[in-house]
């Protein structure tokens, strides 16, 4: 059973909040998988910072949930992971294809490792974002809905509401709430006529999951 990660952390809560790490997550869970029975995590921020001191971020281990019941990266990061079924159809360090009953599932990684405290600098940011060409050849021919999730800072981290609706008068239960509904994947759905082989851009920010679901209809 796995508890303690050694997943890159900022070491105050600004770091840690504005390092979004949900590719690393996903990476480091579809790398231990073979190797271990069971992976651990810690239900929320609070009860993770008992242990120890209130005043000190621990490194130790990942949360699900944080204070206030809003999901952390590694949560949804474990949802994308069981969300994969059927067989693989390709795997390399940035991606992995499954075929399954009802069609295809293809996940892009934009995995980075640096230092959490580079992560407030824009400039870096955009030196860490990915362009990708992604061309699928020898799908099954057929209409599809395809279901496209995207993770990253902008879309499933908690940090960037909050700090857009933080202000000197503090937050109330009200925008709280709306924090904890708002932070969330984005979703898009399309409909696709594929004949044989499928092609698209992507455009990935720092440790950003892109999950697209292909399923047949006809």
């Amino acid at each position: 059973m796995l508890i303690n990660w050694n997943t890159l952390t900022g070491n105050t809560r600004y770091t840690n909040g504005t390092f979004f790490r949900g590719a690393l997550i996903l990476q480091a869970l579809f790398d231990i998988s073979p190797e271990v029975r069971g992976i651990g995590f810690w239900i929320n921020t609070e009860l993770h910072e008992e242990e120890n001191s209130k005043r000190n971020i621990r490194l130790d281990g990942l949360e699900l949930f944080h204070f206030f019941n809003g999901k952390r990266p590694a949560y949804y990061a474990l949802s994308f992971k069981e969300r994969l079924y059927g067989s693989v159809a390709a795997r390399g360090k940035d991606y992995i294809l499954m075929e399954n009953e009802d069609g295809y599932q293809l996940i892009l990684l934009n995995s980075v490792n640096l230092n959490p405290k580079l992560s407030v600098s824009e400039l870096i940011m955009k030196e860490k974002r990915k362009e990708v060409h992604v061309r699928l050849v020898g799908l099954k021919e057929g209409e599809y809905q395809v279901r496209k999730w995207q993770f990253d800072r902008d879309n499933g981290a908690l940090y960037s509401k909050y700090w857009q609706l933080n202000s000197r008068h503090g937050l109330d239960e009200e925008i709280l709430d709306y924090i904890v509904t708002a932070s969330k994947p984005s979703l898009s759905v399309t409909d696709e006529l594929i004949s044989g082989d499928w092609s698209f851009y992507a455009y990935l920010e720092l440790n950003a999951v892109h999950f697209y679901e292909l399923k047949r209809t006809i």
